[in-house]
């Protein structure tokens, strides 16, 4: 403070973070999440020397994972280790686990599988068998052919959770053609061995595939499903998914056992062609849901067409990171970038202008496999082309780096045929988490 014509002035200063010893920053930004490493990435050089640095990636590596990673794998970085944790989840106790980490906060989470599980059951071991099936994460699942009542079991020490997180429980499964599951839910639950746990009821046949039968059919009348009984959902992955419950873990307690069960043991009616990859144990949607939307365009609910489908916000990212939807009457594909999050698109041949010699019939629409869109423009015999595409800037993410590409076939019998588009728009190489 100083005094200058009779006023008091507060002598203010900056400090420029970017000044600091590079140690300092990588210090800083390892107390931060991935997500938050990923953009302090782009504040600076130094910033970004340090965001990549093996030290603050290592902070978001659980501990001894070391002992998870098979010696046949190796990586460039701790940045591309935790990511391929993130995008390829590993097998672990001899294949009996799949375990991978929560991309925006690096929390760990686990898929028990059938054969990790207790599964107990009239008829049973008779019409169980043990079957390999596309899709699974594991070599085998359990494929329960006939059964008039089961239970479902599995534990998980508490010590392999991450602390102060709130976690549910999915029992992931598939309906073949017979099921039965449809006249009594099941009862799921969740809790510490020893306490009392969170408890649902739960169909297992999807609400669509469910319909009424007459009494005498199934020996008493079929009740009606109330508004607290859940029934399954679709995941990405071609499985379906029902919540079993939720557990917070407080991370108090290392020496206990969380237990999630299944139990159908009042029908009493034979049913059957059931299969169970596992149960999943994952962060809470809610606890996810508004990172996960932060990456979501603008608008998104606009852009596909069944919101009900996905169980989560992370859902509906990765599939459009994986799944184009086509928008603007099937004139335009939209994507995500699956990284980053970044809009991406392809412009179809119809929201193009071509202009080309010779008559009109020298262009012809056709469908051919493998195409993104219904129709596709093939040119004939011609001298010269003219193509051109146009997009509206606010269509593209901010502060990003484009490329566009033609993208097209040749014939033989056909000089040229234009395979879907004229423009991709793909993201480059900048990631932003």
């Amino acid at each position: 403070m100083e005094e200058r014509k009779g006023k008091q002035e507060v002598m203010c200063g900056t400090l420029d973070l970017s000044a600091l010893p590079l140690g300092c920053i990588t210090l800083i930004i390892s107390f931060t999440s991935p997500r938050d490493a990923c953009r302090l990435s782009l504040v600076s050089t130094a910033f970004n020397s340090a965001a990549e640095s093996d030290a603050v990636w290592g902070s978001f590596l659980p501990s001894q994972y070391q002992a998870l990673i098979p010696s046949s794998l190796s990586f460039s970085s701790k940045k591309q280790l935790y990511l391929s944790l993130c995008e390829n989840p590993l097998l672990i106790e001899a294949g009996r686990k799949s375990f991978w980490l929560e991309r925006m906060s690096g929390k760990k989470c686990y898929m028990l599988s059938s054969r990790d599980l207790s599964i107990i059951g009239s008829d049973l071991p008779e019409y169980r068998r043990w079957i390999s099936t596309r899709g699974a994460r594991f070599d085998e699942v359990a494929y329960i052919r006939r059964f008039r009542w089961f239970e479902i079991r599995g534990r998980i020490s508490i010590s392999m959770l991450s602390p102060m997180t709130h976690y549910k429980a999915y029992l992931v499964c598939k309906v073949r053609n017979f099921c039965g599951l449809q006249f009594f839910p099941v009862k799921l639950s969740v809790g510490v061995v020893g306490t009392e746990g969170s408890k649902r009821s739960a169909y297992l046949q999807p609400k669509k595939e469910r319909r009424r039968w007459p009494y005498w059919q199934i020996g008493e009348e079929q009740p009606i499903p109330g508004d607290d009984v859940q029934f399954p959902k679709a995941r990405v992955d071609g499985w379906l998914e029902v919540e079993m419950g939720e557990f917070f873990n407080e991370g108090c307690v290392d020496d206990g056992e969380l237990e999630m069960s299944a139990l159908e043991i009042e029908g009493g009616i034979v049913k059957g062609d059931l299969i169970f990859q596992g149960i999943e144990i994952r962060l809470s949607t809610a606890e996810l849901d508004t990172a996960w939307e932060s990456l979501l365009p603008c608008q998104y609910q606009d852009l596909i067409p069944t919101l009900d489908s996905f169980s989560s916000k992370k859902d509906i990212y990765l599939s459009l990171g994986g799944n184009p939807v086509r928008i603007e009457g099937g004139r335009k594909s939209f994507w995500l970038d699956r990284v980053s999050g970044k809009k991406c698109y392809m412009l179809s041949p119809r929201d193009l202008s071509i202009i080309r010699s010779g008559p009109p019939g020298y262009r012809r629409w056709i469908s051919t496999r493998g195409a993104r869109f219904d129709e596709v423009a093939v040119l004939l015999h011609v001298c010269w082309f003219e193509i051109r595409g146009r997009i509206s800037i606010s269509m593209l993410s901010a502060m990003t780096h484009y490329k566009a590409y033609l993208v097209y076939k040749v014939v033989k019998e056909l000089p040229i045929c234009y395979h879907g588009d004229g423009h991709l728009m793909m993201f480059s190489s900048q990631r932003l988490e």
